[in-house]
């Protein structure tokens, strides 16, 4: 016993390179240790788990494995220099001693940011997996770029890290400079993001939703709502069998006539329209109006109707018409119900260049002030 204590002292008065000889030797010890540990883990505890996840049906478990294996490795080699550090630490400058904290704190930071950069993929899937259960849209439309969103992130905290440590720059000067270049860029894209926060408004207030039959101001037709992107919205139009890309700013600005959304849980589209007639007698008003709910009745495809005679401008007489018809069949019976109009205007002896029907407001007002100027 004494034998050993006395080779101990003895152990702890050598040096070698200034460095204390028994501490250099644990020093020594730690990193065999650490590289047989690593060996150990890679070689061993992997691979069984490995062999256990053959096993399995899913390869989630094998895409896992894949993400952690060599960033484990590696995690097991950084322990070790910061064990050696730690024993070392009295031998070692203050200057020194900082900058190998700060390498160790940043490899170990650039581990972590590798494992959230190569399980992007999975952390999007696990997002997927826990929007389906939710009611609203607008997570299934931010999900598909989260994955992309973390590995920008582990990026930027690996380089925010790395001018720290490498370039004497605090991460709140950093993270300053970051912000105003992202202040200058959001000035320099605002139309881009204005239309992501449209996109946003869009689905929390349910203006529209794929699949949804609407018209929008400034465009001329009948659209179909196909797809809902950050930026644009796509609209299929029917009469061109095209698509129209509309930016999600436009859409929000305007005035939107959605015909899929219904104020009862019945679907229901409208067919409107005004008879402006010229030169007639009172009547002759009633018997249209008449004429009309006879063939609304008639017919027996509309769910409900309205006539009105909205009074007399100038040598015209106005009657207005409400009708409401399930999408099936709209088109068909849309074009049946006006035919029927017209023969009946025939055999009440009405002449055809006395009647118009005005089914677009806007578009027979810029018709009707075209005809005036010429």
């Amino acid at each position: 016993m004494d034998l050993l204590e006395q080779i101990w002292n003895s152990l702890g008065e050598i040096t070698i390179f200034g460095l204390s000889a028994y501490k250099l030797l644990f020093a020594i010890g730690v990193l065999l240790l650490t590289l047989i540990l690593q060996g150990f883990i890679a070689g061993v505890i992997i691979k069984s788990i490995e062999g256990l996840a053959a096993n399995t049906e899913s390869d989630l478990d094998d895409q896992l494995i894949a993400i952690i294996k060599e960033p484990l490795s590696w995690l097991v080699l950084v322990a070790g220099f910061w064990a050696v550090h730690i024993i070392l630490v009295e031998y070692i400058s203050a200057e020194l001693n900082t900058l190998i904290t700060d390498v160790l704190g940043l490899a170990a930071i650039a581990l972590v940011a590798n494992v959230i950069y190569r399980s992007a993929p999975l952390l999007g899937q696990l997002l997927q997996y826990l929007t389906v259960h939710t009611e609203t849209d607008l997570d299934d439309l931010l999900v598909p770029y989260f994955p992309r969103l973390f590995r920008i992130a582990a990026i930027v905290v690996v380089c925010i890290k790395g001018a720290e440590v490498f370039l004497g720059a605090s991460a709140g000067a950093l993270i300053g400079l970051l912000g105003g270049a992202g202040v200058a860029l959001g000035l320099l894209f605002k139309d881009i993001i204005y239309d992501w926060c449209c996109a946003i408004i869009i689905y929390t207030d349910g203006l529209y939703r794929p699949g949804d039959w609407i018209a929008v101001t400034g465009l001329s037709g009948f659209f179909q709502v196909s797809e809902i992107g950050l930026r644009t919205t796509k609209l299929y139009a029917w009469e061109w069998g095209s698509i129209v890309k509309m930016p999600n700013s436009k859409m929000v600005g305007g005035i939107v006539d959605n015909w899929s959304q219904n104020r009862a849980d019945v679907d229901e589209w409208g067919i409107a329209g005004t008879l402006e007639i010229d030169g007639i007698t009172a009547d002759q008003v009633q018997r249209i109006m008449a004429g009309l709910d006879e063939i609304f009745k008639s017919m027996g495809v509309f769910l409900e109707h309205y006539v009105m005679f909205q009074g007399v401008e100038g040598n015209t007489r106005k009657i207005k018409y409400v009708a409401y018809h399930l999408p099936a069949g709209y088109g068909r019976d849309r074009d049946e119900f006006h035919l029927r109009v017209m023969r009946f205007m025939e055999k009440e002896g009405i002449a055809a260049n006395n009647v118009y029907i005005v089914t677009d407001v806007e578009t027979y007002a810029k018709n009707m002030k075209m005809a005036s100027k010429n």
